[in-house]
Protein backbone atom coordinates (compact mmCIF):
# COMPACT_ATOMS: atom_id res chain seq x y z
CA UNK A 1 0.00 0.00 0.00
CA UNK A 2 1.34 3.52 -0.79
CA UNK A 3 2.11 5.45 1.74
CA UNK A 4 0.49 9.12 2.33
CA UNK A 5 3.68 11.10 1.42
CA UNK A 6 4.31 8.72 -1.64
CA UNK A 7 0.67 9.41 -3.26
CA UNK A 8 0.94 13.57 -1.72
CA UNK A 9 4.50 13.03 -4.38
CA UNK A 10 2.99 11.18 -7.30
CA UNK A 11 -0.65 13.64 -7.07
CA UNK A 12 2.38 16.86 -7.13
CA UNK A 13 4.36 15.09 -10.02
CA UNK A 14 1.42 14.27 -12.11
CA UNK A 15 -0.18 18.19 -11.27
CA UNK A 16 3.33 19.57 -12.36
CA UNK A 17 3.29 17.69 -15.53
CA UNK A 18 -0.37 19.01 -16.63
CA UNK A 19 1.01 22.40 -15.98
CA UNK A 20 4.07 22.55 -17.57
CA UNK A 21 2.42 20.50 -21.02
CA UNK A 22 -0.16 23.18 -20.96
CA UNK A 23 2.51 26.21 -20.65
CA UNK A 24 1.49 27.19 -17.49
CA UNK A 25 3.54 28.90 -14.45
CA UNK A 26 2.45 28.00 -10.82
CA UNK A 27 1.05 31.74 -10.53
CA UNK A 28 -1.06 31.37 -13.79
CA UNK A 29 -2.59 27.88 -12.42
CA UNK A 30 -3.20 29.91 -8.76
CA UNK A 31 -4.36 32.72 -10.19
CA UNK A 32 -6.72 30.64 -12.17
CA UNK A 33 -7.78 28.66 -9.08
CA UNK A 34 -7.94 31.39 -6.69
CA UNK A 35 -5.12 30.17 -4.44
CA UNK A 36 -1.53 31.51 -3.69
CA UNK A 37 1.47 30.16 -5.69
CA UNK A 38 3.37 29.16 -2.62
CA UNK A 39 0.25 26.54 -2.14
CA UNK A 40 0.25 25.57 -5.39
CA UNK A 41 4.54 24.68 -4.78
CA UNK A 42 3.96 22.77 -1.83
CA UNK A 43 1.26 20.55 -3.82
CA UNK A 44 3.56 20.07 -6.72
CA UNK A 45 6.23 18.72 -4.48
CA UNK A 46 4.24 16.57 -2.39
CA UNK A 47 4.89 18.23 1.18
CA UNK A 48 0.52 19.59 1.36
CA UNK A 49 -1.46 17.62 1.99
CA UNK A 50 -4.83 18.58 -0.89
CA UNK A 51 -8.61 19.10 0.21
CA UNK A 52 -10.72 17.36 -2.29
CA UNK A 53 -12.24 20.72 -2.73
CA UNK A 54 -8.52 22.31 -3.57
CA UNK A 55 -7.78 19.58 -5.65
CA UNK A 56 -11.38 20.41 -7.88
CA UNK A 57 -9.81 23.83 -7.97
CA UNK A 58 -6.67 22.95 -9.11
CA UNK A 59 -7.92 20.77 -11.39
CA UNK A 60 -10.86 22.18 -13.10
CA UNK A 61 -10.18 25.54 -12.55
CA UNK A 62 -6.44 26.16 -12.60
CA UNK A 63 -5.63 23.44 -15.64
CA UNK A 64 -9.19 23.55 -17.04
CA UNK A 65 -9.23 19.87 -16.37
CA UNK A 66 -11.76 17.39 -14.97
CA UNK A 67 -11.35 15.52 -11.98
CA UNK A 68 -11.54 11.67 -12.58
CA UNK A 69 -10.69 9.78 -9.15
CA UNK A 70 -10.47 6.35 -10.02
CA UNK A 71 -9.70 3.03 -7.92
CA UNK A 72 -8.13 0.78 -9.75
CA UNK A 73 -7.72 -3.10 -7.56
CA UNK A 74 -4.30 -3.99 -6.17
CA UNK A 75 -2.49 -6.61 -7.72
CA UNK A 76 -3.77 -10.10 -6.43
CA UNK A 77 -6.81 -8.22 -4.48
CA UNK A 78 -10.65 -9.57 -4.76
CA UNK A 79 -12.34 -6.70 -7.30
CA UNK A 80 -15.90 -6.25 -5.76
CA UNK A 81 -17.99 -6.20 -8.67
CA UNK A 82 -22.01 -5.81 -10.06
CA UNK A 83 -23.47 -9.05 -9.74
CA UNK A 84 -24.42 -10.00 -13.73
CA UNK A 85 -27.80 -11.12 -15.22
CA UNK A 86 -28.22 -14.95 -13.91
CA UNK A 87 -27.98 -16.05 -17.80
CA UNK A 88 -24.76 -14.12 -18.40
CA UNK A 89 -23.22 -15.40 -15.71
CA UNK A 90 -24.08 -18.73 -16.49
CA UNK A 91 -22.08 -17.88 -20.33
CA UNK A 92 -19.19 -16.55 -18.80
CA UNK A 93 -18.73 -19.30 -16.47
CA UNK A 94 -19.09 -21.95 -19.14
CA UNK A 95 -16.80 -19.74 -21.62
CA UNK A 96 -14.50 -19.48 -18.28
CA UNK A 97 -14.11 -23.31 -18.53
CA UNK A 98 -13.01 -23.88 -22.19
CA UNK A 99 -9.59 -24.59 -23.03
CA UNK A 100 -7.73 -21.71 -24.18
CA UNK A 101 -7.93 -21.75 -27.74
CA UNK A 102 -11.55 -22.98 -27.84
CA UNK A 103 -12.22 -19.81 -25.42
CA UNK A 104 -10.48 -17.27 -27.55
CA UNK A 105 -12.72 -18.12 -30.55
CA UNK A 106 -15.76 -18.01 -28.86
CA UNK A 107 -15.00 -14.81 -27.32
CA UNK A 108 -13.94 -13.28 -31.11
CA UNK A 109 -17.75 -14.75 -31.90
CA UNK A 110 -19.58 -13.16 -28.72
CA UNK A 111 -18.06 -10.27 -29.91
CA UNK A 112 -18.67 -10.38 -33.45
CA UNK A 113 -22.12 -10.66 -32.05
CA UNK A 114 -22.62 -7.74 -29.50
CA UNK A 115 -21.24 -5.76 -32.39
CA UNK A 116 -23.97 -6.73 -34.50
CA UNK A 117 -26.57 -6.09 -31.84
CA UNK A 118 -25.30 -2.36 -31.57
CA UNK A 119 -25.85 -1.32 -35.32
Amino acid sequence: MATRDALLARLGSLLRARRTSAGWTQREVALRADLSPKYISEIERGTRDVPINTLRAIVEDGLGLAVDIRFPPRAGAAVARDALPRPVDEVARLVADLPEDRRAEVVRLIRALVKLAAR
